[in-house]
Order: C-alpha cells, then sequence, then structure tokens
C-alpha cells in the first residue's frame, strides 16, 4: 500500500490520516518514508485498538521501520506486540508551514515470515539499577543521532560515551522516543525533544510511553493550547518538562521560546545549549542565567539544566552532575527533579555545603549560615548570586565562603572562564521562597529582552 500527496502551505496545522486493513496470520508490518521534506512532521502507526506503534517523523536519516511482535526484530521508536487483524491508521501531522508545498510518499508493506536481524542494543527502561559506585554520577540531557537529524550513528555514540565516562543518557531525537540504545552498563532513560516548529523545543524525560502528537493538536487551536496538553500527558506519566535553548537566536533561524506557556508546566530551564557548536553565541546562555534569577526571586523552583544539543559527531560538553543515594533510572529523575545537581563543562567538582553542621546539596532548602567550600581542575571565575545579584566574586580553582539564607532568600554559584562563558552553574539552595507572582513565560522573556 503506497500513500501519496502534498502539503498545503495555506494551512499552519495539517492533518492527515489514512485506514487500512491488516488480514489475520500478518506478522510483520514494514513502514517505509520513501518520500517527503526533511521536516519536523510527524508519522505515527496506529494499530486496530488504537495503541501507537511507530512514532518517527521525516525529519530523521532513518527512512524504514519494521513492526513485529518480537522485541529482537522490532525497529527503534516502534513498540512491539501482536500484529493484531482489523483497521489500522497511517497518521500524518504537519505542525508548522514549510517553506514549499511539497510531496510525501509513504509505503506499509503486510508480510509474513522470520525476519532475522541481530543488534547488540539493548530495551531503554525507567527500571534499571546499578551497583552504587560514587557519590556524584554525569549524565547527557540533550544530544541527536541519525535517528532524527544528527550526524552520529548509535555506534559512534556508544564510543563517545564510553570515552567521555558518561554514567546516564537522555535520548532526546526530534519527537520520536528510542525504544532500543546500545549495549552499555549505564542508565537510559527514554526521552525526547518536542518540536512543533522552530518557536520553541522541549525536553520531556521519563517517558513511560509513546505520545502521538496527532491526538493532542487540533488544527485551529493556538499553540499554547496544544502544548498545555502534551504537558499534562508527560506529567501524567511521571514526567517531567524541560525548556530548551530559550534565547538562542542564529543566522539560520530562531530557536527561543516564542509561546506564552504556564511557567507552571517547566521543571527545568536549559542554561547552557550547545558550546561547542560552531555557531555557538554564550550570550543567548547568559540571558538563560538572567531568566533563572528572574524565575527565582520570583519564588519559582525551576532548575537549571544543561546540553551539547549535539548535531554534529560530539556530546558530553556540558554535563549534568547528579547527586544519588541510589544509581538508578528512578532516582536520576527524582533527584533531576529536585535539582540536587550542577552543570560543568570543566569536569566533575569537589563541592561542601554545611548548614547547622549538616550536610546539604544544590536544589535543598536551608536556614540560616551555610558554609561552603568548592575546588576545580580549572581557575574560574566564581560568582556568588543571592536574590539575582552578585553578592561577591574569587578567581581561584578554590573558594571558600559563609552566609546566611534568610527567608525568602536563595543563593546559586557560577563559574566563568576568561572570556566570560558560562562553565559551572550550581543549582541553588534556598529558604522558605515566597509564592510565584509569575504565571507566563511572556512575563520573563519580555522582561529579558528589554535591552
Amino acid at each position: 500500500m503506497i500513500f501519496t500527496g502534498n502539503f498545503n502551505n495555506d494551512k499552519k496545522i495539517e492533518k492527515i490520516e489514512h485506514e487500512f486493513t491488516i488480514p489475520e496470520g500478518t506478522n510483520r508490518i514494514s513502514l517505509n518514508l520513501n518520500k517527503g521534506p526533511f521536516e519536523h512532521i510527524i508519522v505515527s502507526l496506529e494499530d486496530s485498538e488504537k495503541r501507537t506503534r511507530v512514532l518517527t517523523s521525516f525529519k530523521t536519516f532513518k527512512k524504514k521501520y519494521y513492526l513485529t511482535n518480537h522485541w529482537e526484530t522490532t525497529s527503534n521508536c516502534c513498540i512491539p506486540g501482536d500484529i493484531l487483524s482489523g483497521k489500522w491508521k497511517i497518521k500524518i501531522l504537519k505542525p508548522y508551514m514549510l517553506q514549499n508545498d511539497s510531496e510525501f510518499e509513504i509505503e506499509i508493506l503486510v508480510e509474513n515470515g522470520n525476519l532475522i536481524k541481530k543488534e547488540n542494543l539493548k530495551k531503554a527502561s525507567l527500571e534499571e539499577y546499578y551497583p552504587d559506585v560514587k557519590e556524584w554520577y554525569a549524565g547527557e540531557l540533550h544530544n541527536h543521532t541519525m535517528i532524527s537529524d544528527g550526524k552520529i550513528t548509535l555506534k559512534e555514540l556508544k564510543k563517545e560515551i564510553l570515552q567521555k565516562e558518561i554514567d546516564f543518557i537522555f535520548p532526546t531525537e526530534h519527537n520520536s522516543v528510542l525504544t532500543k540504545y546500545p549495549d552499555l552498563d549505564i542508565p537510559v532513560i527514554p526521552s525526547t525533544e518536542l518540536t512543533l516548529d522552530n518557536l520553541g523545543h522541549f525536553n520531556l524525560f521519563g517517558l513511560k510511553k509513546l505520545i502521538d502528537y496527532y491526538d493532542f493538536i487540533k488544527e485551529d487551536e493556538k499553540r499554547e493550547e496544544s502544548l498545555k496538553k502534551i504537558f499534562k500527558e508527560v506529567k501524567k506519566q511521571g514526567g517531567l518538562v524541560s525548556l530548551n535553548h530559550p534565547f538562542h537566536n542564529s543566522s539560520r533561524m530562531s530557536l527561543g521560546l516564542f509561546y506564552n506557556i504556564d511557567l507552571s508546566d517547566l521543571d527545568f530551564i536549559e542554561v547552557i545549549n550547545s558550546p561547542t557548536e560552531k555557531d555557538s553565541n554564550p550570550y543567548y546562555d547568559k540571558k538563560a542565567l538572567e531568566a533563572l534569577d528572574m524565575l527565582w526571586s520570583d519564588g519559582h523552583k525551576i532548575f537549571a539544566v544543561a546540553g551539547s544539543d549535539n548535531h554534529e559527531l560530539s556530546l558530553g560538553d556540558p554535563l549534568n552532575y547528579i547527586r544519588l543515594d541510589k544509581y538508578s533510572t528512578q532516582n536520576i529523575l527524582t533527584n533531576l527533579k529536585n535539582g540536587r545537581t550542577y552543570i560543568s563543562r570543566v569536569g566533575e567538582l569537589k563541592i561542601k555545603i554545611e548548614n547547622k553542621n549538616e550536610v546539604v546539596y544544590p536544589g535543598d532548602e536551608v536556614d540560616g549560615e551555610i558554609n561552603v567550600e568548592i575546588f576545580s581542575s580549572q581557575v574560574l571565575t566564581w560568582k556568588i548570586i543571592k536574590n539575582g545579584k552578585v553578592i561577591k566574586t574569587i578567581k581561584d580553582k578554590k573558594i571558600k565562603f559563609s552566609e546566611d539564607i534568610l527567608k525568602g532568600e536563595y543563593l546559586r554559584i557560577e563559574g566563568v572562564s576568561e572570556n566570560h562563558e558560562p562553565m559551572v552553574v550550581i543549582n541553588p539552595i534556598y529558604n522558605d521562597l515566597k509564592e510565584p507572582t509569575l504565571k507566563k513565560w511572556f512575563d520573563v522573556k519580555d522582561f529579558i529582552w528589554r535591552d
């Protein structure tokens, strides 16, 4: 069966679906993306029981997918299981205007027989546990492979992870969730980068099942309404939402957030993004850090994260360090949510924070005097930031200071290079913050971009 058509650029949002029949006795379906624009146009396959079995997009270098009842012979981004007879659907969502009207062709093959396919891959899961070997674990939260629009294969990715000694990874392909991953002895947390256009990207962490965006978007509704429904589904699954590169712009495209979403839907804000990319500009990260301080000064507990966002070959710069009691996927998600983390481009730090003779960590609530010691492998200019203002600056590998954190106050620490690039961001500690008054993203964006 071949389904063809042309996208209509008179419509901002376009939804197309085709129904077809699967006969009894089928044990394999092939989905082939024969033709289509290299854009974030989402393609999903729904079975006769209305379950999403395949989720991909035209913005991928992977054009062929197999669906069977065995995990080993089912392709990445697909859910194995019985190939039930009855009416199935191929669903196509064009969520934004294309520059030109574009033709597409999708082929569905209904097949039988054995499919021999050996891959050294493991299932991506939220149920992984590993031996506890240290206090802080380093992970990558924003990355891409050729399964979307990256230039790295899964095999090359495995090599990078081993070389950089990465302890966990959140695979964030555009609009797809990897169901298979290189056979590595580290937690792999099912995630995706929600990309409905280039006016706002979000990482969705810790997903328990595929989200078919086709079902959450109406052709005549505002994008904020669609995003609200998707975020609600993420939270229903126990997942987390991160706002990616909120102020990034380049000569090629704007990638900041241009939708007035509810701040209450955000768990994180990405404050360092793709610093090694050739068109990277640290100015945009500095704006994101301004937004972080504005949010915390208003009482929001939205923590800082970072990602290499590697569309080229290299990943792991920056890394997110998480304090863990148990080395497991669920504990990674819990401590990430609670901000027990810091971001570093200079490797692991030695951090000691005490409050009332007890050890505390970034993200913790404190009361009164704190004593802080930090050691880095490199000399940095350290900024001690309290309630959005720099109260102390120290240039050294090691810093040591004490400070009172009173009710309604927060304190965070930032290390910058000689070129004033953010190299370390340690998430805030705080004392009984006020109830937030800022409700919408534009309350922040319009203020940050005032100059």
